[in-house]
């Protein structure tokens, strides 16, 4: 791999988000305490950041005084020069903050809507809350857009494929909407089971979803075909839950890239076939994300080990 470092929290990592910020890379992580910090590939340092109780003053949690965030999930963003942290949890509703003042901007009402996923891209960000069934889009304003109403959300992801940016949302089944005019592309829907993580990729002249889901089963459907027909598979990719994937270029082809107790288990995105696996011995992977770094793309990987690690196209090859 490029680098690994180690968070100083002595704490699984439970989310992470890449950025491009001031003309370098972070990357921002939520460790197992709710605690948020941010790392610098380019100098190897790491700072905490102290971000005040989003729903402080809130009556509902005025009998709770030493009430503190409760961060299982981040995004960032880097616009005006600012640098944002779009972020919340399993049991806490969407807000957003100012990592480089620790001022907390704005927060969605403390409803019992915790946050089920949030994502950012070209400067605005995405969430899906718990038992809404709403995906919506934020600007850094709080201004924000119902782009659907899918059912059950678990996970959403975004992804450059076929010339477009894509939105993409996971549960009962996979969505994809245009980012550029918010259109639906498409729903698709696993044999059995829900989808746990989502992502897309192209393949010639195709645009693959990629999903996988609680049952450990990898699918892919072509973007414009009928929602019931599969590239290939369903692929048995994992004995337990898969809630992580991702796709990395390698020696010029999309492989897809799945977590595996100790490893990093890769699949030919175009026909399903294993292509092999990469040691991470002791890694315990709980989230992954494609990601350029630095002008270089890469796969950047935390776990239960408390520890970053980036892969480049020759680790997986």
């Amino acid at each position: 791999m490029i680098m690994s470092a180690t968070i100083p929290a002595d704490s699984p990592i439970r989310d992470l988000s890449v950025v491009r910020h001031e003309g370098s890379s972070l990357i921002v992580c939520a460790d197992r305490w709710g605690g948020v910090w941010t790392w610098s590939p380019s100098s190897g340092e790491w700072s905490g950041r102290s971000l005040p109780y989003a729903h402080a003053g809130d009556p509902v949690v005025a009998q709770f005084p030493d009430a503190e965030n409760v961060i299982d999930m981040v995004a960032a963003l880097s616009v005006g020069g600012k640098l944002l942290l779009a972020a919340g949890g399993d049991e806490q509703e969407p807000a957003l903050w100012d990592l480089g003042s620790g001022e907390l901007l704005w927060r969605t009402p403390l409803n019992g809507e915790y946050l089920a996923d949030v994502i950012a891209f070209d400067g605005r960000f995405v969430t899906a809350q718990q038992y809404s069934e709403e995906v919506r889009l934020w600007s850094p304003d709080g201004t924000d857009t119902l782009l659907d109403e899918v059912g059950q959300v678990f996970c959403l992801g975004t992804a450059r494929a076929g010339g477009r940016r894509l939105i993409l949302a996971g549960g009962s089944g996979a969505h994809a909407w245009d980012a550029a005019n918010l259109t639906e592309l498409g729903s698709f829907y696993p044999d059995e089971g829900r989808v746990w993580a989502v992502t897309a990729c192209a393949l010639a002249e195709r645009t693959a979803i990629v999903a996988v889901t609680e049952k450990g089963e990898l699918y892919a459907w072509a973007l414009g075909a009928e929602p019931d027909e599969l590239l290939y598979g369903p692929v048995s990719a994992s004995e337990g839950a898969l809630e992580a994937v991702a796709v990395m270029t390698v020696d010029g082809r999309p492989l897809v890239v799945t977590p595996a107790s100790d490893s990093l288990r890769l699949w030919d995105a175009a026909d399903g076939t294993e292509a092999g696996h990469v040691n991470a011995h002791g890694h315990d992977i709980t989230t992954m994300e494609s990601a350029i770094v630095d002008g270089r793309g890469v796969l950047v990987t935390s776990g239960g080990d408390g520890v970053l690690r980036i892969w480049d196209e020759s680790d997986l090859a």
